[in-house]
């Protein structure tokens, strides 16, 4: 049996880097890459060392996940067992993948770390590249479902102008008007502009905070706002609406935080 020392420190430092990575992409943790390496780096320290363990082995593979996981800052003890929990997950997840195409390559395994060829870096590749498929198609399925719930149709009137779109309800957003302190629905540039191009409404300024600092929006005021929501609808006369420096992305209008308060059936 042939080792390959450097096989085996390419392989794990890039199979914890990525299993790491994904963990803290799930977590919504914006871990630093030093961190990251560090913690890569413990795992493949562990790895020298397995082939050399003889009794309690999962044990050991647990105590290096542990480790490695210790690297991290966190807020809870519970924020560390769930980081743990899906790094250990992820990890059987991309053995399992690993270990599959290694036996359909006829391929053998000793102790995860030794290998009878050089296909190994070849084999780890591509599992690596159908496990970060994998998890990327379902943390973008999840996110696509969390997020349904938040569109709704909304039409904006002013004069004889109205408009059907898309609007997306911000619990974020809790942007008043300073002036007689009702809510205030942002919309996209584009948007704004058709309304004050067709109507050319009495507009003024209305500062907001935001994280890089303070900005001033353009805002004026509509004559009525319908949210829809399935056979509910939520009717707002005379909303204040500001102007987005941009545009957004799947949605043209970003609702207040109250603007599903008062939605009435319409039966």
């Amino acid at each position: 049996m042939v080792v390959y020392i450097e096989y085996l420190f390419i392989d794990n430092m890039a199979v914890n880097l990525l299993i790491l990575y994904l963990t803290a992409v799930t977590l919504k943790d914006k871990a630093g890459f030093s961190r990251l390496f560090l913690s890569a780096l413990t795992g493949t320290a562990f790895a020298f060392l397995l082939p050399f363990i003889t009794a309690f082995v999962f044990l050991y593979k647990v105590a290096a996940a542990a480790a490695m996981t210790a690297i991290f800052k966190h807020k809870s003890l519970k924020a560390y067992f769930m980081r743990l929990a899906v790094f250990v997950a992820y990890s059987f997840f991309l053995g399992g993948i690993i270990s599959g195409l290694f036996n359909l390559n006829s391929g053998e395994i000793n102790g995860a770390v030794t290998y009878n060829s050089g296909r190994v870096v070849w084999l780890t590749a591509a599992g690596c590249a159908i496990f970060f498929a994998v998890i990327r198609k379902l943390y973008l399925t999840l996110k696509q479902k969390n997020t349904r719930g938040f569109y709704y149709k909304a039409s904006l009137s002013l004069g004889s102008f109205c408009e059907e779109t898309v609007a997306y309800y911000d619990s974020g957003n809790r942007l008043y008007d300073p002036v007689d302190k009702t809510p205030v629905a942002v919309v996209a540039r584009d948007l704004g502009e058709r309304i004050i191009q067709s109507q050319n409404p009495e507009t003024y300024d209305i500062e907001i905070n935001t994280v890089g600092g303070k900005n001033t929006l353009k805002a004026f005021k509509c004559d009525k706002m319908v949210i829809y929501s399935q056979e509910q609808r939520n009717i707002i006369e005379t909303i204040t609406v500001a102007i987005a420096d941009g545009g957004f992305k799947n949605f043209k209008i970003l609702l207040h935080n109250d603007s599903l308060s008062n939605l009435k059936s319409d039966n």
